[in-house]
Formats: structure tokens, C-alpha cells, sequence
């Protein structure tokens, strides 16, 4: 057999030179990793920072809205407004459970989009039957056509709300009624405390909010509740737990 002279022989790799570089490969993967999550963990806090100022701003614009009462509508705990016989009589644990401030915001032109954070439980969704809890700016309540009892739940959700302080709890486990925002002082009594509250954020995730947007001498312990500043957390459980940021009161 004559050999092909226009097409010379290649040589391929030995296993020895195929295992020397996927080594390489490894080593690189393990460094180029983590500053990978890094850089994702610090878009997350980012954007999650920008969007407690806007809806800041989207408040603001609420409580001074002509028409409306100056204050904002408590949407957990007592005192949640309604209008109808079903719904009024309904529990206050059923109508926390429908309402959040998304709707009124929304509904009042405040906020252009849902809410959407790319922080912890991506649901953003609620569960249940029937239909949902809308606001009135009219009657400054919520509103159920036709008049019904909610069966709604919010709770599994990224979303806004509202309830009256109670600076007897701490922080952590105050779930959006207290945040002590020099680290000492406790909110006062009979006011209106509105907050987004984030489901199931990684534990790395929640500090590094926590970091970013309490002042540095108010900094958490990592793997601990943070009872300081602008964020609040009970201690994660199973690398998780869920995040609650003030955003303003009256």
C-alpha cells in the first residue's frame, strides 16, 4: 500500500496530556467560581437595594396623593381597611393573607410593574381559591366583586406590606412590625410600618443586604439574626431564611 505523502500523520494526545489538562481546567473552574456567585450575589443585593428605594418613592407619592388620607393601609395585623359585609367580617388572619400593598400601589398608578426581585423564592403568585382582594382609592379599602371572605394567601410570596409597629418584639422575629434603625431604638408605638418582605433568601444572600445597606457599625453576624438597621432576619434554618426591609412609616 502506498502512504498518502499530501496528508502527513497526526499525532493525538496521550492520556497522560489529556488528564495534565483537564487538571488545568479544574484548578481554574475552582477559582473562577466563586468570584462568579460573588459577582451574581452582588447583582441580586444590588437590585434588591434599588428596588426598596424605588418603592420608597412610590410611597411618598401615595401618601400625598389628592383624594387619598394621608397614611398608608395596613395590609397585615388588625386594622386592615375593607369594604363589604363578607369581607369585613372576615378574619384578620384571612384578609392579612390576601391583601399586600403590590395592589394598592399598582392599582393606584404608583408602581408601573409588579414587584419582581431576583432574590430568594422567585413565586410571585398566590395560592388559594376565589377571587383576589383589589384596592378602591375611592373607599379607601380593599374590595372583593363579588362581596366574599378571602381565600387568597399572599404569604408564600415576594411582596409588599404594612402593619402597626409593635416594638415589643425583636426585630428578627417582629416579621416587618419593628426594626431598631441606629441598632438601639425600637420603632414607637401606633405607627404604620411598611416593608417588602422576601421569601426564603440564601443565608449569604440576606447578609450581604444586610451588609450593604445597614450602616457599617450595624454589620450582622454571619449565620445569626440580624436585629439591626434597615434589614431584619430571623436565623436562616436549612440556608434560608426569610428577609424583611424597611422602607418607611407614618
Amino acid at each position: 500500500m502506498k502512504r498518502n505523502r499530501n496528508h502527513p500523520s497526526v499525532k493525538g494526545f496521550s492520556l497522560l496530556e489529556l488528564m495534565f489538562v483537564l487538571a488545568i481546567l479544574a484548578v481554574l473552574a475552582a477559582l473562577l467560581l466563586p468570584k462568579g456567585q460573588d459577582a451574581l450575589r452582588a447583582a441580586r443585593v444590588h437590585q434588591v437595594a434599588r428596588a426598596a428605594d424605588t418603592l420608597k418613592t412610590a410611597l411618598v407619592d401615595f401618601i400625598n396623593m389628592p383624594g387619598g388620607n394621608g397614611s398608608i393601609p395596613r395590609t397585615e395585623g388588625t386594622g386592615i381597611p375593607t369594604s363589604g359585609a363578607a369581607l369585613g367580617g372576615a378574619t384578620d388572619t384571612a384578609k392579612g393573607n390576601a391583601a399586600r400593598l403590590d395592589t394598592v400601589l399598582l392599582s393606584a398608578g404608583k408602581m408601573e410593574h409588579p414587584l419582581s426581585v431576583r432574590m430568594g423564592s422567585q413565586v410571585y403568585t398566590s395560592t388559594g381559591t376565589g377571587n383576589e382582594m383589589t384596592w378602591s382609592q375611592a373607599a379607601q379599602a380593599f374590595v372583593m366583586t363579588p362581596d366574599a371572605a378571602p381565600l387568597r394567601n399572599w404569604t408564600g410570596a415576594t411582596r409588599i406590606e404594612a402593619r402597626s409597629s409593635n416594638p415589643a418584639l425583636a426585630p428578627s422575629a417582629a416579621q416587618g412590625a419593628n426594626f431598631r434603625l441606629d441598632g438601639v431604638t425600637n420603632r414607637p408605638t401606633n405607627v404604620i410600618i411598611a416593608y417588602l418582605v422576601i421569601i426564603g433568601a440564601p443565608a449569604n444572600d440576606a447578609y450581604e443586604l444586610a451588609l450593604a445597606m445597614n450602616a457599617p457599625q450595624l454589620a450582622p453576624v454571619p449565620g445569626a439574626a440580624c436585629d439591626t438597621g434597615l434589614v431584619a432576619y430571623a436565623a436562616p434554618v436549612n440556608g434560608v431564611t426569610d428577609v424583611f426591609i424597611f422602607i418607611t412609616e407614618i
